[in-house]
Formats: C-alpha cells, sequence, structure tokens
C-alpha cells in the first residue's frame, strides 16, 4: 500500500486485536493519545494498517486472519518486535515521528536500546516474581529479570520525559527522586461500568490461560471443591478438562462481555488483581473472587462486589458456594482513588512530549 497520507505519528504494535490483552491494552492507549493529542497516526500492526484520527481508527488494509487465535505464534511473539524495530528505524531516516506500542516488558533491554531515539513507548508491563525457582524459566524471572528491570528503568528515564505502567506491579523498584516521572495503571482506564442487569443465570465464568504466571493450580483446587455442586460454570480461553464445565474456546470480547452481563462470579487469578478480564467483569457488575493475599491490595473497586478467599480452605468455600444468598444484588462502584487515578491519567497526555513528524516532511 501506498503510503501517501499525511500522519503526525507512525506506530508499531505486535498486536493490535480487539480481543487479546496486548491488543486491547494498545488500543486503547492510542486512541487515547491521538484523542488528546488531536492528532492522525499510522499504525502497522500483525493485525493491518490502520490509520487513527482524533481518537477514530480506520483499517486500511487486511495482512492477517488470527482474530480466533489466543495464542500467538513463536513468529508473532519473537520475530515480530525486530521487524518493528526496523519498521520504525526506516520512519525515522524518513524524519516521521515513531512510537512502539505494545509488547514492552521492562525486561527486555533489546527494545529499548535498539529503537530509534525519540521513539515514543506505549504503556510498559512486568511484574516481580516472588514465586519458588523451579526451573530456568522462573529462574530468569526471580533473578536475572530484576537486574534488566533497574537497567531498563534508567534507560526509559533518559529516553521519555513520562513513563506509563499498565499496572502498579513494579512499583518497588521507583526511586523516589523519579516518582513524578512515572504513573500507573493504565489498564484501569478500561473501567466502564454498565447498566446493572439483574437476570444473571451463569454462575462462574472462568478465563483460562495456561502459562505459568496464572495461578491455575490454586484456582482449579478452589473449582474441585465447589465443582459438585451443580454450578454452571463456563469457561473460556484455552480448554480446561473438567467434566462439569462448559468450555466455549476462544470467542469476541464482546461476545465475552455479553455473557458477563448473565454471570454472578468470575475468579481472579494470576499477579494482577486488575487484569482486563477482571476489569471487563466489573464492568458488567460482576462479583469478583480473589485469593485473600489481595485483601487490603484493592484500592480502586468498592469491596461491595468483591469476595477474597482462601483457595486451599475447602470446607470455607463449600459453604460459600453453597449459600445463594451470596449472589450479591449490587453494582459496581469505584473509590475516590479511583477518581485520582482518572487525574493523573489526564496529566498525562497533557504533559507527555511526542517528536511527531515535522510539518515540512508530512508526504
Amino acid at each position: 500500500m501506498k503510503n501517501n497520507q499525511r500522519y503526525d505519528l507512525y506506530c508499531w504494535a505486535c498486536d493490535f486485536s480487539a480481543n487479546r490483552g496486548e491488543g486491547i491494552l494498545a488500543r486503547h492507549y492510542i486512541q487515547n493519545l491521538s484523542k488528546k493529542k488531536q492528532k492522525k497516526f499510522f499504525i502497522k500492526s500483525s493485525e493491518g494498517i490502520f490509520s487513527i484520527n482524533k481518537g477514530l481508527i480506520k483499517k486500511l488494509n487486511k495482512i492477517s486472519t488470527n482474530k480466533t487465535k489466543l495464542n500467538l505464534s513463536f513468529f508473532e511473539n519473537y520475530l515480530y518486535p525486530i521487524y518493528g524495530i526496523i519498521y520504525l528505524w526506516i520512519n525515522y531516516f524518513k524524519k516521521r515521528g515513531v512510537c512502539y506500542l505494545n509488547f514492552l516488558p521492562l525486561w527486555n533491554s533489546f527494545l529499548f536500546i535498539l529503537l530509534p531515539p525519540n521513539t515514543h513507548f506505549g504503556p510498559i508491563t512486568g511484574f516481580i516474581y516472588k514465586k519458588k525457582v523451579f526451573n530456568i524459566n522462573s529462574f530468569f524471572r526471580k533473578y536475572i529479570c530484576l537486574v534488566l528491570f533497574k537497567l531498563n528503568i534508567n534507560i526509559l528515564y533518559k529516553r521519555q520525559n513520562l513513563i506509563y505502567f499498565s499496572t502498579d506491579l513494579l512499583k518497588p523498584l521507583i526511586k523516589k527522586k523519579f516518582k513524578k516521572k512515572v504513573l500507573f495503571n493504565y489498564l484501569l482506564q478500561l473501567v466502564n461500568i454498565k447498566k446493572y442487569d439483574s437476570k444473571k443465570n451463569i454462575d462462574i465464568m472462568i478465563y483460562n490461560r495456561n502459562y505459568s504466571v496464572k495461578n491455575n493450580s490454586l484456582r482449579n483446587k478452589l473449582l474441585q471443591s465447589i465443582i459438585k455442586f451443580k454450578l454452571n460454570i463456563i469457561v473460556v480461553g484455552d480448554y480446561l478438562s473438567y467434566n462439569k464445565v462448559r468450555n466455549l474456546g476462544f470467542i469476541s470480547r464482546k461476545k465475552i462481555s455479553s455473557l458477563l452481563k448473565k454471570t454472578k462470579f468470575v475468579i481472579n487469578t494470576g499477579e494482577n488483581p486488575y487484569n482486563i478480564f477482571t476489569i471487563d467483569a466489573f464492568n458488567n457488575n460482576v462479583n469478583i473472587v480473589y485469593e485473600n493475599i489481595f485483601l487490603g491490595k484493592i484500592k480502586f473497586f468498592k469491596k461491595n462486589k468483591l469476595i477474597f478467599l482462601n483457595f486451599k480452605d475447602n470446607i470455607k468455600n463449600k459453604i460459600f458456594f453453597k449459600n445463594k444468598k451470596n449472589f450479591f444484588l449490587k453494582p459496581s462502584s469505584v473509590t475516590k482513588d479511583y477518581s485520582a487515578l482518572k487525574q493523573e491519567n489526564i496529566s498525562y497526555f497533557n504533559k507527555v512530549k511526542i517528536n511527531y513528524t515535522s510539518k515540512f516532511n508530512k508526504i
């Protein structure tokens, strides 16, 4: 496709899907940036080529047909970032403004060192691994990543005047002197509570992903203790091998949202208490079950829809789910801390400095 339009920023997104986490994050961020800055952006990704003008996305052509894929291929996960670096260098040499939108884990020094000068970065991801070391992957996460985190955050301080993290899981790494340069919890900008629907006939919805950072083993123990109560349990995502659950596989975020309107409970797993699935559940007024380690750590959601359980305590868990009165007929609501977070988000987009394409070079 001949690019003869005028764009203020040329962006690379490894994933721009409307149905996978990284793609959802990238779409929301770049729409927000375009709307706040009143600029026109060009996005190239594995999903296709897009333009965004004042927050509105328009697809210009189609590259991939991976709408129904939950997991990306080896090529898409590990080689597309390299392709993105090359693509942005080409545009940089053409004196265009450039942006790298997603697949930005803080451990990836390769990206932060090799991307062109003045590259604008989307939200940064990552978490501090606190579990036991049991293989090479966990050793890398616990020890090597921590060293890379400290190295790369210093590179980011020099490359961008303000840094936005998708969560606050890396907050302990930020020194006080850099506090004003960093914002957290971009994912929470996806909160948009919908009208409450009391006609809920799905007892539990599970979003199942088969990778190590998800705490699937504890969640599965919880399920094993309550599954005999003839609950209506549906699973989306990776297949979950239980006889008394209904697996729907990979379905669109829109379809998941429609099902969440009819759902009573979801179970949060993993390191992040505010992942996209949990936020979508909160938006649809679903009761959220957390491990009790998160008690006192959820400061943006009001507690009227939150349940904290010891996933290992089979007796108490059975009592809780057997009691039908535990279906809370209340809408979701946010705290005062969330209002402050929204103001920080506005401040970020007003203050972040971006090198746009020169007005003399918009060809």
